[in-house]
């Protein structure tokens, strides 16, 4: 069993990379500033870095503890497996589609799945919490976007870019690595920390070597699906210029690193999304590609309820086998 949860720990950390990663990089991908191997870089040391020295493991105690009590017996890595082979499931299927789906709602559905089906207390309060917060994220995300765009876009406009504004589109897109490493990296930590037994209660442990070993893994998921979910976000929502980049990095980072401070886990590609839709909205409505928007909106919401059946069975199967 522990080998097993092992092998599909270190899939979801190669999921979360083709999922989450590519999104971080979507917004700044075909704009001047900094080149891919660069950025995949300052995002892979972010991973490393965030919660060994700066932000801990709030995040991940939230999913190995608060929504589902995962054990390291028998019955609760057998929990958390179903759950993540649930995960699993749907992201792959999604991101085969080249829909960036919320990686954070499929797991959230998938331990609550989990949890009933394998006979384990399930936080009502803590799951409403989470998934209120992660519908909300990218309409909070647009809103500041559209804000800061009006305020500042005016400024950015213009042919030729200054070496200020892409100083500035530097710095915001570090800010952002650091924000998922204190929200989205943790969920690939967290079902790692149980798979390896680096849990003490609600307490997470962050061992280097686990850390590096979970960016490594992520890096590899970057990689693979870099092309298809980037082009879906910086082609098929919107054009994305160097000033649309740094309104999106900036209003994504502070929707993320705000829900890290309570400890609550979001996905990092609905921020980007809804924040590269605020910021084509302040310029005009029709700069969105609005079937997009609908076809990604509709993934995220079968995400967590498809996430739950699945993972749901798969428990039920594996108790009472």
């Amino acid at each position: 069993m522990t080998d097993l949860l092992i092998i599909v720990a270190a899939l979801f950390a190669i999921a979360a990379g083709a999922n989450d990663g590519s999104s971080i990089l979507a917004a700044g991908l075909r704009v001047p500033g900094l080149r891919p191997m660069t950025s995949i870089s300052i995002l892979l040391g972010a991973i490393v870095v965030g919660p060994l020295f700066l932000f801990g493991t709030g995040v991940a105690g939230t999913l190995t503890h608060r929504l589902v009590p995962f054990s390291l017996s028998g019955s609760g890595k057998a929990a958390l497996l179903a759950a993540a082979l649930a995960a699993l499931c749907v992201i792959f299927a999604l991101n085969r589609a080249g829909l960036p789906s919320s990686l954070t709602l499929a797991l959230i559905g998938a331990i609550a799945g989990a949890g009933i089906g394998s006979g384990l207390p399930v936080s009502r309060s803590t799951l409403m919490e989470i998934v209120a917060l992660g519908l909300l994220a990218p309409l909070l995300a647009m809103v500041i976007a559209f804000g800061i765009a009006r305020i500042a876009l005016r400024a950015l406009e213009g042919s030729q870019v200054t070496r200020r504004t892409r100083t500035l589109h530097v710095v915001a897109f570090a800010l952002q690595c650091l924000a998922y490493s204190a929200n989205g990296g943790q969920k690939m930590l967290a079902v790692s920390a149980v798979a390896v037994g680096a849990v003490s209660g609600s307490l997470i442990g962050n061992p280097w070597w686990l850390v590096i070993g979970v960016a490594m893994l992520f890096g590899i998921g970057v990689l693979t699906g870099l092309r298809r979910i980037s082009a879906t976000l910086s082609q098929g929502v919107l054009a994305v210029h160097l000033r649309h980049a740094l309104v999106a990095e900036t209003s994504s980072f502070a929707v993320v690193m705000s829900a890290s401070l309570i400890g609550v886990p979001l996905t990092m590609s609905q921020s980007v999304a809804g924040a590269l839709v605020g910021v084509g909205v302040s310029e005009a409505r029709n700069r969105i590609r609005w079937s997009e928007v609908i076809r990604i909106l509709g993934a995220w919401l079968i995400t967590l309820p498809a996430s739950l059946v699945v993972a749901a069975l798969i428990a039920a199967a594996m108790r009472w086998k």
